[in-house]
């Protein structure tokens, strides 16, 4: 049901999007992309940072995604854009093993949003972390809980696809590494 809300979702921005796209793209120049390989030591080497960028931009996995984070948090280019707004909009609350409590759901059910009923237990705690964020002014809340809620359908969309290592349990200890 998750998955399916994603496509559905995606397939009606892609569609919308071409259209307002298309002018955008003419005018467009070229885009810089980033393909040096990822010089560290945790056994990366070989995989160039645009390869890495775009897994941690769609799934936050543990263990590869940590300094790619840090990477992409100091890199102003386009490439790295989208791994900031996965971190900041989802990977960063997915740090604890706590569960939506009965105030959260009272506050989701306020606002009029409903829940995945296949919304794995990592989701369920960075969703809490994210309504219990004191850095999110209340009237930003409603709009950081759907972005988390559309980047969890889209991680387990991400691998739905490409069979990802960890399942969604382990992607709690995926945003541990950062510091905003």
């Amino acid at each position: 049901m998750l998955r399916n809300r994603l496509l559905i979702a995606s397939l009606a921005f892609v569609i919308g999007a071409q259209s307002v796209c298309a002018a955008e793209l003419a005018s467009a120049g070229p885009i810089a992309v980033a393909t040096r390989p990822v010089s560290d030591s945790s056994g990366l080497q070989n995989s160039t940072a645009q390869d890495l960028y775009m897994v941690c931009a769609f799934y936050p996995k543990p263990g590869t995604c940590e300094k790619v984070y840090q990477q992409a948090m100091k890199d102003k280019s386009i490439t790295a854009e989208a791994v900031r707004a996965e971190y900041n909009g989802y990977a960063r609350y997915l740090d604890g093993s706590g569960s939506l409590t009965d105030a959260d759901r009272q506050w989701l059910n306020n606002s009029g949003v409903h829940l995945p009923s296949d919304l794995t237990p990592a989701n369920q705690a960075g969703l809490h972390n994210v309504i219990n964020d004191p850095k999110i002014a209340a009237e930003a809340r409603l709009t950081a809980v759907n972005n988390f809620l559309s980047r969890a359908v889209e991680a387990e969309l991400y691998c739905g696809f490409n069979s990802c290592d960890a399942g969604a349990e382990t992607t709690a200890s995926a945003s541990g590494a950062i510091a905003n």
